[in-house]
């Protein structure tokens, strides 16, 4: 296996982990350790990756796309416990593999209406200008606003119903998504500890409290969706589950593949709780840069008034017209790093960079590392979103660039990023369309330095004010 740090007894490398640095320790020791090192933890070794080269090769080589597609309950303790254990939370077996085919299916067939869905994501849009609207000129957090909405939005896209911003619906999912970011710091500590699991600590409690949301929202949902339920008619996203399901259950040859009455769900709360995560912490470091650089920000607007004018909303349709603004969008998710780490079990014995991988390791991607590797990032630190235009000032796309790979990469990538992407052109175009971000008067500016260790790398809250841009909308 790759060399690393040198193990305590019982303890592992924990030590070093979190003495390093606590929001981004891996990319510490790798400025000792090299490109590819591994670490012990109390639950066995992990391989940690960090070029895009590395995770290409461990992911995408001939023969070996499967090799790492494991998420041992061992390791993921205990978001497999809060997810339910159905898809991202699941291990490698034919119950994942079903569930992954309904999943994509259901996206295929979704995405059949993905202009209505574009369409949709102007309600949620809606609902925050109104809120910004209700006290012109006051400041107000982006990153609170943006988790609200998107909520809206991904239960209209899940369910066709639109709610407001402070529905039980939306404060419920808020709040599992901030437990599940919190557990997945300390899921190292109940590897250590396997007994903390059973005691009545404030953790144990949020992981029952987080169980109760799930079980509160999402099966009540889906149940009233299968009764109303029309074949051949898809109404929304879990209208598209039920008709994957019954697609791909027809074509199933293998028994054990789970049950629908809890994988239906299960998606459900993957599509709202993975959506809103991604999703919000991307465009909240997105306004976070557009008020520290406003230069970038006027481009934008510019772009905005020749493409669409002043009397209409971009939409969707318009995507390919704004090779700047997609540009941005792809830059803030390089420098940001939201996601942090991507990490996944081998299956089988393989080899990565010439070294044995045994079986059962656990192998981990460290995306932050690899979008600031000045191999394939000039002058990394600095925030240039020409870097995804080619010579014609055309966007180069999400997927071009052998150095970006946000949702990971391989059959374990981010199965939802068609639908982010739409969610995070849609909100950005729009609210610029409307409004000037600014700082406050006084204000102190922002760091882009991340102080708080969480599953998705999220800045420091900071307030905005946003200043009409006097638009002569027609109705």
């Amino acid at each position: 296996m790759p060399p690393g740090p040198f193990p305590y007894p019982f303890l592992g490398n924990l030590p070093q982990i979190i003495s390093a640095d606590p929001v981004r320790p891996f990319d510490k020791l790798a400025e000792k350790h090299g490109d590819i090192f591994t670490v012990t933890f109390p639950s066995g070794n992990a391989v940690i990756l960090n070029t895009a080269s590395l995770v290409r090769e461990a992911r995408l080589a001939p023969g070996r796309q499967e090799d790492l597609m494991g998420k041992s309950p061992e390791y993921i303790y205990p978001l497999d416990e809060m997810m339910g254990g159905v898809f991202s939370a699941r291990d490698y077996s034919d119950a994942y593999l079903f569930e992954k085919k309904v999943f994509v299916s259901a996206m295929h067939i979704f995405g059949a209406g993905i202009e209505q869905a574009s369409v949709r994501a102007g309600h949620a849009v809606d609902i925050a200008i109104k809120e910004i609207e209700n006290e012109p000129g006051k400041s107000f957090s982006p990153k609170n606003l943006l988790e609200s909405s998107i909520v809206v939005q991904l239960w209209e896209w899940l369910t066709t119903k639109k709610i407001a911003l402070d529905d039980p619906i939306v404060k419920e999912n808020n709040e599992f998504s901030a437990i599940f970011n919190r557990q997945a710091l300390i899921s190292s500590v109940y590897q250590l500890f396997p007994f903390l699991c059973y005691l009545p600590t404030r953790f144990t409690r949020e992981i029952k409290r987080a169980e109760q949301i799930r079980e509160t929202i999402f099966p009540p949902e889906y149940r009233a969706h299968k009764e109303s339920y029309i074949p051949g008619t898809i109404r929304d996203l879990t209208d598209s589950f039920i008709s994957a399901y019954e697609k791909e259950l027809a074509k199933e040859t293998r028994k054990d593949i789970g049950s629908k009455d809890t994988g239906i769900p299960g998606l459900m709360l993957h599509v709202v709780v993975g959506g809103s995560s991604t999703s919000s912490t991307w465009l909240t470091w997105f306004f976070l840069y557009m008020v520290l650089y406003p230069s970038v920000q006027s481009k934008i607007h510019e772009e905005l008034d020749e493409v669409v004018g002043r009397d209409r909303l971009p939409n969707w349709k318009d995507a390919k017209s704004f090779p700047y603004l997609q540009a941005t969008l792809c830059e803030v998710g390089r420098i940001s790093g939201v996601a942090p780490l991507a990490a996944s079990n081998a299956i089988r014995d393989t080899t990565i960079a010439g070294y044995h991988i045994p079986k059962g390791t656990f192998v981990g991607l460290n995306l932050t590392k690899l979008l600031e590797d000045e191999r394939e990032w000039p002058e990394p630190e600095k925030f240039k979103p020409e870097r995804f235009l080619d010579e014609d000032g055309k966007f180069v796309g999400w997927n071009k660039l052998h150095g970006f790979i946000p949702f990971s990469v391989g059959r374990r990538e981010c199965p939802g990023q068609s639908l982010a992407k739409i969610m995070m052109f849609s909100f950005s175009s729009m609210l610029l369309h409307h409004y000037k971000f600014e700082l406050p008067e006084g204000a102190e500016t922002p760091t882009t330095k991340v102080s708080t260790p969480q599953l998705f790398s999220v800045p420091d809250d900071f307030l905005v004010v946003a200043m009409p841009r006097n638009l002569k909308l027609q109705d």
